[in-house]
């Protein structure tokens, strides 16, 4: 079995986890048996399994351990919740159960599912919080007199503690994780923190599979866990994005990457995967190894390369921008080229497609929106939120704008040129040259220049005929990352 290790995957998810998917399919062709990992727990993961088709492909951490018998049918949250409130002589209110006027039960509702329910003391204090999931409790808080966490207990499908996660206070009243008890197979294990749990898990997976595959997508979830491990296994790290702060070749390597150079030197890690070979040469100069590996982390069907749109689909003016609100993508470039422009252009308009980062209170979207409406501009520049599918806005676009600071590998772009649809982008580290055949498919144009970006947007408006020509060589500019070249890199790897 090989192992694909992330966090968690979410109703919104990521395109590192969207890549994690396709690379199943490939294993799949490969006959190559695979799964996915997840580390966090995740209360979402029926749903989530099921909306990416990858039920029973997926190992969590805290599943592994508990194997609960979960519920489909939200009638035993019912009952669960019937046997909690009824309290000889306790008043039933709006969910609570109440005694002395004061309120000792409380049940709390997620996704019309029961999600936790809180027993409090007679001061009005939270003593312990049972969490539940898919109508089986799942794990118990216990908390101290200032409302700190204490003790975390995730239980089995026999209501035995399987997993206790020790907290002690820190600076702020900020709960410090200190001890971690996990109690399996009739023995006890101790860990003083998560890197150590998961390392532990790790090597329970690959005792009896020594040739095993471990593909951390997730840095901060895997490398210190592979850097623990005492069984043998391939480890590999996927870099999703560049690996230095700048997004430079020669820029200051981030500090979770810092580890690497002795980990691939002592045998902590096996080696290294990028998304562009561009950057798998610059991480074989940088991290002093000849085992970095250039594998996309997408690819189009046949179906997709193939498939032809009507040219008369698309609409005059239509500009697309997909990606996330964050500063990274430097999105404000794109909007304030479009307002320019749109005193000359008055068709123009901009759909921008990405959920919004949660990073200081959404501060990025916050100020993105603001410079929309004081532009003025709201009737012609639109946030249309994150989209599951965007196969026909591809197929109606004028073109896709990326104005990133750096990427790891520009999913998007891919998806657009698959679709028929000429993309402008700045000529940053990485992707965007690997995928643009430039003034074949689309234009590349010097990173930050916002006098170029716009030119570049104006022969656009003004020539169909250029837009028209860029869109007849798309999907010929990326024949390489079809599905059968992008597996024969896997294979290439998992053979070598």
């Amino acid at each position: 079995m090989n192992y694909f290790i992330t966090s968690r995957q979410d109703l919104q998810t990521s395109a590192i986890e969207l890549a994690q998917v396709k690379r199943l399919r490939i294993f799949d062709h490969l006959r190559a048996p695979a799964t996915i990992l997840t580390m966090l727990y995740n209360f979402d993961h029926q749903a989530v399994e099921e909306k990416l088709n990858v039920t029973g492909r997926v190992v969590n951490l805290f599943q592994h351990y508990q194997q609960l018998p979960y519920h489909s049918d939200p009638a035993i949250d019912q009952q669960i919740i019937h046997r909690e409130l009824n309290v000889l002589g306790w008043q039933i209110k709006d969910n609570c159960a109440i005694h002395n006027n004061k309120i000792r039960v409380r049940i709390n509702m997620r996704n019309n599912r029961l999600y936790y329910i809180d027993y409090l003391d007679q001061y009005g204090f939270t003593d312990r919080r049972d969490f539940y999931d898919q109508g089986c409790r799942t794990y118990t808080e216990y908390f101290e007199d200032k409302g700190r966490l204490v003790v975390r207990q995730y239980y089995d499908s026999q209501g035995q503690i399987k997993l206790s996660y020790h907290y002690r206070g820190g600076d702020g009243n900020v709960p410090i994780l200190t001890l971690i008890q996990l109690a399996d197979q009739g023995k006890e294990w101790q860990f003083d923190n998560e890197a150590e749990l998961r390392a532990h898990f790790l090597d329970s997976l690959v005792t009896d599979n020594p040739q095993a595959i471990l593909i951390s997508d997730r840095s901060n979830i895997a490398l210190k866990a592979f850097a623990l491990m005492t069984r043998p296994a391939r480890r590999y790290q996927v870099f999703h994005s560049a690996f230095t702060d700048d997004g430079q070749s020669n820029g200051p390597i981030s500090a979770i990457y810092q580890p690497i150079t002795t980990m691939l030197a002592t045998g902590q890690l096996t080696g290294l995967i990028s998304a562009t070979q561009r950057e798998a040469d610059d991480a074989s100069r940088r991290f002093h190894t000849s085992h970095s590996y250039g594998i996309s982390v997408t690819y189009l069907s046949a179906g997709e390369l193939s498939m032809k749109v009507p040219f008369n689909k698309r609409k005059a003016g239509k500009f697309i921008a997909v990606a996330r609100l964050s500063k990274i993508k430097q999105l404000d470039h794109i909007i304030n080229t479009v307002t320019h422009l749109h005193q000359f252009f008055p068709q123009v308009t901009l759909d921008i497609y990405g959920y919004e980062d949660s990073w200081n209170q959404y501060q990025t979207a916050k100020a993105l929106k603001a410079l929309v409406k004081h532009q003025q501009a709201e009737d012609y520049i639109h946030f249309a939120g994150y989209h599951d599918n965007l196969h026909t806005v591809y197929e109606q676009a004028q073109a896709e704008i990326l104005t990133s600071h750096y990427e790891g590998f520009a999913m998007a772009l891919l998806e657009a040129q698959g679709h028929g649809c000429p993309a402008i982008s700045y000529d940053i580290n990485y992707g965007p040259a690997e995928i643009i055949d430039d003034h074949v498919s689309g234009e590349l144009i010097p990173a930050n220049d916002q006098e170029a970006l716009y030119q570049s947007l104006s022969r656009l408006l003004a020539k169909p005929a250029l837009v028209k020509k860029y869109a007849s060589h798309t999907q010929q500019s990326v024949q390489k990352y079809s599905f059968d070249c992008v597996a024969e890199k896997w294979a290439s790897l998992i053979n070598n």
